[in-house]
């Protein structure tokens, strides 16, 4: 220990905090020696961390806990926050999500101010939308923005959101610029403010209505505009810029937003919302931009957030990375199947119900495409279920319609692209251009009956809205 204090040993920490703590009933007796033992624990669980071993971590900071006194909290409180914290985050990046809330429960407990609370609640929040309770995660960021000071109402019309988005709009074209872009928010308190309301926004996308989801994000970019440029402002743009792009009528106003969101991202190291960043650019505006890139960069987005512990955003790159592929023909499709399995996999460990579902979706897709399913379909529990949420709805609806045109089904295909265009807006999403395309060419196929005559009137508005697409692609 003398040998590595205030040193650094790089991974030989590792074996000097192992070979120490066998002597864990001798450093127990020695109150001198306790606490700097815990620190050499904590180290090599920081050290674990930053090689993404995050079990291993967890067990050197659980040897960490086991050494300090019962009292800890009151003598150590410090160290106690910093240990939990870590062990929380070390838990949670192992999905031993259930051990991880109580840790951080226990923080909740003890922690002696609302400063000290927010990384814990944040975790909190993040877990919560990793075992699929949107709803919690909302609920726990609305409690923290309402303590921070924000009025955070329980309901939001449709009117209130026509005026502010606007009024946002606005904002951001009269403020935006290289003056604003210098000015830093020094206040740490909006600070996270900003960091909440753009969590709750996410959370809120899984479980609210459309217009609650476009309030919380208006208020954290005017929030933003009002106050300069954090870490988490780069973001909350990404948000603004779905919100815009959802009815077709300002995709390029969108595409520039989000440009420019990630071009700001550049200046703060945004490591662990990597895959926020690219998960929103790509289902936003990446059909506007090389396909191919958009798959590289959502994978490398999926690798980082389970190296960095944020797997439930990793696995929603996974998700929209083969959802692209799909529809590009990026990849062979039986490499493609692979891909998709080795995804299904993972997630026996990364529990996630809900991208499990969208991916035994793909999968079915994947399948029927390369032998209609007759060899590489694979039984499983709600495979292809639409679940019980618009989000489920409109993934399932998508697929649907898309098996269907592949496989000659004119009918069926038209009766889900009806479905699928009460979820998705005219072309400027991608999904929405996806759709009325393969819905034109299936109508073309369907008017050569003579009782179809009466849909060539539908096959005019999609070619219309086709040019449209184009026209969003050019710019």
């Amino acid at each position: 220990y003398s040998v590595s204090k205030g040193k650094d040993v790089g991974d030989t920490i590792l074996l000097i905090a192992s070979q120490i703590y066998h002597g864990k009933e001798s450093i127990l007796k020695d109150d001198e020696l306790r606490i700097p033992i815990v620190k050499l624990n904590m180290a090599a669980g920081k050290k674990s961390i930053e090689s993404c071993r995050h079990k291993t971590a967890y067990s050197y900071l659980e040897a960490a806990l086991s050494l300090l006194p019962d009292n800890c909290w009151e003598s150590y409180y410090d160290i106690c926050l910093r240990l939990y914290f870590m062990m929380a985050s070390a838990a949670n990046s192992s999905c031993k999500y259930d051990d991880a809330e109580i840790i951080l429960e226990r923080i909740l407990k003890e922690a002696r101010c609302i400063e000290d609370k927010l990384p814990s609640y944040f975790l909190l929040t993040q877990i919560f939308l990793a075992q699929g309770n949107p709803n919690k995660a909302c609920a726990t960021c609305s409690s923290i923005l309402i303590q921070l000071g924000e009025a955070v109402p329980e309901t939001v019309t449709t009117e209130m959101v026509g005026v502010m988005l606007p009024e946002t709009l606005k904002m951001y074209s009269e403020i935006y610029g290289n003056d604003w872009l210098g000015k830093k928010m020094e206040d740490k308190t909006l600070c996270n403010i900003v960091k909440f309301y753009s969590s709750i926004a996410i959370a809120a996308y899984f479980c609210k209505a459309p217009h609650m989801v476009a309030y919380f994000i208006c208020k954290v970019v005017q929030l933003s505009l009002q106050n300069g440029v954090c870490k988490h402002t780069s973001l909350a743009f990404l948000l603004i810029s779905d919100i815009i792009s959802r009815d077709g009528n300002n995709v390029s106003l969108a595409h520039g937003i989000a440009n420019n969101a990630m071009a700001l991202s550049k200046k703060f190291n945004i490591s662990d919302q990597l895959a926020e960043h690219q998960l929103i650019f790509n289902h936003t505006v990446g059909h506007l931009e090389c396909f191919h890139t958009g798959i590289h960069r959502l994978r490398g987005a999926f690798e980082s957030a389970l190296s960095s512990g944020n797997a439930n955003m990793g696995f929603l790159c996974a998700v929209q990375s083969v959802i692209f592929s799909t529809i590009s023909g990026e990849r062979e499709l039986t490499l493609l199947l692979k891909e998709i399995d080795y995804y299904l996999h993972l997630l026996e460990t990364y529990k996630s119900e809900t991208t499990r579902r969208w991916l035994l979706n793909s999968r079915e897709t994947v399948s029927l495409l390369i032998d209609r399913g007759e060899a590489t379909s694979i039984e499983a529990k709600d495979c292809s279920g639409a679940g019980d949420d618009t989000v489920n709805l409109e993934v399932f609806y998508f697929h649907r319609a898309f098996q269907s045109f592949w496989l000659g089904f004119r009918e069926r295909c038209y009766h889900f692209a009806q479905k699928c265009f009460v979820k998705f807006p005219p072309p400027g999403r991608l999904y929405g251009t996806q759709i009325r395309f393969y819905h034109g060419l299936n109508l073309l196929d369907m008017l050569k009956k003579k009782t179809n005559a009466h849909r060539r009137k539908e096959v005019d508005e999609v070619i219309t809205l086709m040019k449209i697409a184009v026209s969003h692609a050019d710019s």
